[in-house]
């Protein structure tokens, strides 16, 4: 019994934790932050990359630096 006591506040805590996290996040002050178009290309091309060839493109191997 002590045991699902203690699951049950942890499971408040970490709900009540996960609520707090969306609350700030929904706040205005982040989205009117200008994105830096060198990093959306950059994102972009990155994407692209995983995504795999398209028909008729040499296939590319993908090497992670350690």
């Amino acid at each position: 019994m002590a045991q699902k006591q203690r699951r049950d506040v942890s499971d408040r805590l970490w709900l009540e934790s996960l609520i707090e996290s969306f609350e700030a996040t929904s706040c205005g002050d982040g989205r009117a932050v200008p994105c830096d178009r060198a990093l959306l290309t950059a994102t972009r091309e990155h994407l692209e990359i995983h995504k795999g060839p398209r028909d008729g493109e040499r296939k590319v191997r993908l090497v992670h630096a350690a």
